[in-house]
């Protein structure tokens, strides 16, 4: 059984709360979902499959077409965001076209969100919805035996044809134990190719120890609220692999890493005690973190802390459900810069109700937190969140346009933003003008000249922040 893993093209991808001229050019990171998949299989399905990841190697569609017609593949299987969904629907016609006889198999997060909408779109014939580690090795191994309906049937997590109908089993049971797992399957891939403008190493890769989030946020697209982790013992043994592969950099891409502090404070433990050289940057929550946390990161090699701060204004972090305010944010970047960690500060514009005073006021506490990084989107009703079903309760979109595109994922699609007061033109001016804000003063310019480790990271970061003054200068 030849397999053939395919992360799709990003040329169609949609613009939504980042305009594609920021996304452009920062870099790409590893795809751990999809890397899980394929060392799933090849543990437990003895199937070794390809991976193409198209944005990693840089391929565009012909070249995509050049090295599928060179392949024989029985299985292909995608993975696909909503963001990337009219790619991945690309990707799934030109598969069929080369190799008609090929079965199709798409998953990810956007399946998760429209299996149904997903399995009838042309030339799927199979989605999995839910973690798909377990599903897709159970699908392969049935299509071996010649894929009978009645053992499709009962694959929990698997969306199928039968008698011309589409059909969604229910979804398969979260994954407890997550040390049962194998390792993502790294070797597959080439990891030369991955970078990020604001990766610290010479070779970067992505890890995650837990999954689930139980924070409910109003704007937030995470569905797996049960929070599962890895033990320490697990997590050193994965680091250990990475620097015997030549890892110096790894972004812990957990929704929120700090949520158990004393699992954490094990890990960190186990990293200084083994002298593992490695350098990591981790995403946390305001309210999560405490000095001796802290410390214990900053001992293990943490440079950097991600932190969602979305708005300098109370009301604004209630409405979002953050559970949080501004003076605790102070608190914990403080915290952080005294411990040595650097940040990255994640803020939004563009709230419902939200006013231009308020979004400057968020652009004017991003400056005050003095974070490395700052990123400001506009606020957006992500398919299936809270705060998208507000927006359809509130009758101020005539129809579930999110459905819609699941179901045609057209290239004039846009997404809607959702503040009476400013148009999406406004908006982007705004967001625009935040980015030059933050990212103009000298100050800032100097400290980040001073940082820089080569001549290439310099044109890079001097490329990106070309590409924000631009927009600005386009806008005005």
């Amino acid at each position: 059984m030849n397999v053939l893993l395919i992360i799709p093209p990003e040329s169609h991808s949609i613009e939504s709360s980042l305009p594609k001229g920021l996304e452009a050019g920062k870099g790409v990171y590893p795809k751990l979902g999809l890397l899980y998949v394929a060392a799933h299989l090849e543990a437990h399905g003895g199937v070794t499959p390809e991976i193409v990841d198209c944005p990693a190697e840089r391929l565009d569609y012909a070249q995509l077409e050049r090295r599928l017609r060179q392949r024989t593949p029985d299985v292909v299987g995608l993975t696909t965001l909503t963001f990337n969904l009219i790619d991945a629907w690309k990707v799934v016609r030109l598969v069929k076209r080369i190799h008609p006889g090929a079965k199709v198999c798409v998953g990810g997060q956007h399946v998760t969100l429209y299996p149904q909408e997903t399995l009838e779109l042309e030339g799927v014939d199979f989605v999995v919805h839910g973690e798909g580690e377990r599903v897709f090795t159970q699908l392969v191994r049935a299509l071996e035996r010649g894929g009978d309906p009645e053992e499709l049937e009962q694959l929990a997590g698997l969306g199928y044809w039968r008698d011309g109908r589409a059909r969604v089993n229910p979804q398969q049971d979260r994954v407890d134990d997550l040390d049962s797992l194998p390792q993502p399957a790294r070797h597959l891939i080439d990891l030369s190719r991955y970078d990020h403008i604001a990766a610290e190493g010479n070779h970067l890769a992505t890890m995650q120890t837990s999954r689930g989030c139980p924070a409910k946020c109003l704007f937030c697209d995470i569905r797996l609220t049960q929070f599962r982790k890895r033990s320490a013992e697990n997590v050193l043994e994965e680091l250990r692999y990475l620097v015997s592969r030549g890892i110096d950099d790894i972004f812990f891409v957990d929704d929120t890493i700090t949520i158990d502090r004393g699992r954490l404070l094990e890990i960190c433990e186990l990293i200084e005690r083994s002298g593992l050289k490695i350098h990591f940057k981790v995403s946390a929550r305001v309210d999560t973190v405490k000095p001796h946390v802290l410390a214990a990161l900053k001992r293990a090699g943490c440079y950097r802390i991600h932190y969602g701060v979305e708005s300098a204004t109370p009301r604004l972090l209630k409405y979002l459900q953050k559970q949080t305010t501004p003076d605790k944010i102070r608190q914990a970047f403080r915290w952080t810069h005294e411990a040595g960690i650097g940040t990255f500060a994640y803020c939004m514009i563009g709230i419902p109700t939200e006013s231009y005073a308020e979004m400057m006021s968020t652009v004017d506490f991003a400056i005050e937190l003095d974070p490395e990084y700052a990123q400001f989107s506009i606020c957006t009703p992500y398919p299936k969140t809270a705060l998208y079903q507000s927006m359809l309760e509130a009758g101020d979109v005539s129809h579930d346009y999110w459905r819609a595109f699941a179901r045609n994922p057209s290239e004039d699609f846009r997404v809607r933003f959702w503040n009476a007061r400013y148009s999406e033109a406004e908006l982007r001016a705004f967001q625009s003008e935040a980015h030059r804000r933050f990212y103009s003063r000298l100050s800032y310019v100097a400290r980040q000249a001073r940082r820089v480790r080569s001549w290439g990271e310099l044109r890079d970061k001097a490329k990106l922040g070309a590409r924000i003054l631009l927009r600005q200068l386009n806008r005005s």
